[in-house]
């Protein structure tokens, strides 16, 4: 078993203001969703509050993907609603396995802006809106249970006429990324996980806490302010950054109604059939025990390869994406054949 050495001995220029809003924006999105759906009763769809709430997200979703690699989009049809994907081509004539990106609560595909020209050096790479969640999937049939949340990225695949693909998962995208490779791993290569909830560590507490003023529109711009600084100390949103604003709109417009996932048993985790790759944040807000995630991870996984990235905060990708995706091409080099 391989533990990623940390500290990265590269000098690094300190963080900018912009991107450390963006990452808080991230965060507060991921414990309003982890409050409400701890608290809603009964299974249903996710959907928006108002029409001027999509519209307001729309407008920043649009924005942030002009700035982004050219994209084939679709629309596929799923038994549990309709999957916005894409796909970003790769080097021409590159016949390398495809990657596929799934996101954190809140975030959709805009939020891989910083780390897909990394990635797209090298493959391929599909993404996706998930569905009963903020973006441009549509969900009409509950989500509720593990397969189900497997099932629609397993027809969505099979739909696009992929080959197995390198899956990657950030935040409560990790989750659904593990999920699905220990209920599909046949189109599964490998799995890469960034500061992963659900996974190998439980949820703060806090989380629960500070989620509650800042998941509620009604209450005062404010208040939620307060809770972002609780979070991440004395700042708030930075709305001259369009995905910063996606984030945040979706979080106010979108009532999600996914499942919080149980958090995966040590026998569940030590029946992963494929290569495993995890990076805990050593300054995670929502893990409960970063340093306890990589023991787990290595100790249950047959054959992971997991580090704890001192200082980095949960939005790995967001934070580092230069770092971030050259691990992750690494280990799909390492594990190209399925």
């Amino acid at each position: 078993m391989v533990t990623e050495v940390s500290p990265d001995p590269t000098p690094r220029p300190p963080r900018r203001k912009r991107r450390r809003l963006l990452i808080l924006t991230l965060v507060i999105s991921l414990v309003a969703n982890a409050f409400l759906l701890a608290t809603r009763g009964g299974p249903r769809v996710g959907q928006w509050r108002s029409v001027s709430a999509r519209e307001t997200y729309l407008a920043a979703y649009r924005e942030v993907m002009a700035g982004m690699p050219a994209a084939q989009e679709w629309d596929v049809a799923t038994s549990w609603g309709t999957v916005h994907a894409t796909l970003f081509p790769g080097p021409e004539g590159s016949t390398k396995t495809p990657i596929l990106l799934l996101p954190g609560w809140g975030a959709g595909i805009p939020m891989w802006r910083d780390l897909l020209p990394v990635l797209t050096r090298e493959r391929p790479v599909y993404a996706v809106d998930a569905l009963g969640d903020a973006g441009l999937s549509n969900q009409s049939v509950p989500l509720e249970t593990p397969e189900a949340n497997a099932g629609w990225i397993s027809e969505t695949l099979t739909a696009l006429g992929t080959p197995p693909v390198h899956v990657v998962g950030h935040s409560f995208g990790g989750w659904l990324a593990t999920n699905f490779a220990l209920r599909h791993p046949g189109q599964t290569v490998s799995l890469s996980l960034f500061d992963p909830v659900q996974t190998f560590s439980s949820l703060k507490w806090e989380v629960y806490l500070l989620a509650i003023p800042a998941s509620i529109p009604l209450l005062p711009q404010s208040w939620r302010d307060a809770a972002l600084a609780r979070i991440g100390g004395n700042e708030t949103v930075d709305h001259d950054d369009p995905l910063a604003r996606m984030i945040d709109a979706g979080t106010k417009g979108y009532s999600s109604a996914r499942d919080l996932p149980p958090q995966f048993t040590d026998t569940q985790l030590g029946s992963l059939g494929v290569p495993v790759y995890a990076a805990m944040a050593g300054e995670s807000a929502v893990l409960s025990d970063p340093p306890g995630a990589v023991r787990r991870a290595e100790e249950l996984v047959p054959g992971a390869e997991a580090g704890l990235w001192e200082g980095a905060t949960h939005s790995l990708p967001l934070e580092d994406p230069e770092r971030a995706g050259s691990a992750v091409l690494d280990f799909m080099n390492r594990h190209e054949n399925p």
